[in-house]
């Protein structure tokens, strides 16, 4: 099920001199790497800011594994980022949803704007074409406010950011086994929620459909030994 697509192609396009890769239909069989992926309950992410509400307001979960054979996908796009694993090469998934309701304002505000380490690859596992990854411009991370998110996310702290303070470059649009691979440290970046599609009336009862889902790995320069975890 890990079994990487050989007729398939890689895209690459540049924003701001940084290059983007992008593989349609990377997996020989996504639907069942689907299957393995979403078809458990997937643990909330807690304790981190800014995600006291998590469970409440909405529904950020998470599966983080060590399996050997995705080493192939690991392994390519290592060799198109020319960087090395993180996390020892492990994945961990989003399976994300909204409650409907003042607190996830999404056409005024942006999920958590953050960066990583270096380059991140993601697969959507949605069948959607929008709510795919927002790049803001690197500007951004100059900031007080936004420098203040990365090295200590204050208690309490929204995870919805108002739009007027960030500038938007570039949403990655999602599609059904499309990988995306691009410096998650030079863009500040974050889930794209550009309609209600995942914003639920209750968080009770969910079908896996109902959430935006996708697998991600993340890697470092090969100078930067850092395999421990942001915010």
């Amino acid at each position: 099920m890990w079994n990487i697509n050989q007729k398939t192609k890689v895209t690459i396009t540049e924003l701001k001199g940084s290059k983007i890769y992008t593989i349609d239909n990377v997996f020989e069989d996504p639907k069942r790497l689907e299957r393995f992926l979403f078809s458990r309950q997937t643990a909330l992410v807690e304790s981190l800011e800014p995600f006291q509400m998590n469970g409440l307001e909405f529904i950020k979960g998470r599966y983080h594994d060590f399996k050997d054979k995705a080493a192939p996908i690991v392994w390519l796009a290592s060799q198109l980022c020319g960087q090395v694993p993180s996390f020892f090469g492990s994945f961990k998934t989003n399976h994300d949803v909204w409650l409907k309701g003042e607190y996830n304002d999404y056409k005024n505000n942006y999920w958590f704007p953050h960066i990583d380490h270096g380059y991140n690859c993601i697969i959507y596992f949605q069948k959607d074409q929008l709510n795919g990854t927002n790049l803001y411009d690197p500007s951004l991370k100059d900031e007080p406010w936004f420098m203040e998110i990365m090295e200590k996310v204050p208690v309490g702290a929204q995870p919805w950011v108002p739009k007027s303070k960030v500038k938007l470059l570039k949403t990655l649009k999602p599609k059904y086994n499309r990988m995306v691979l691009f410096d998650g440290n030079f863009f500040p970046h974050s889930s794209a929620v550009d309609n209600d599609k995942y914003v639920v009336e209750s968080l009770d009862n969910l079908n896996r459909t109902d959430y935006r889902s996708n697998l991600c790995f993340f890697f470092h320069p090969q100078e930067n030994d850092n395999n421990k975890e942001k915010n």
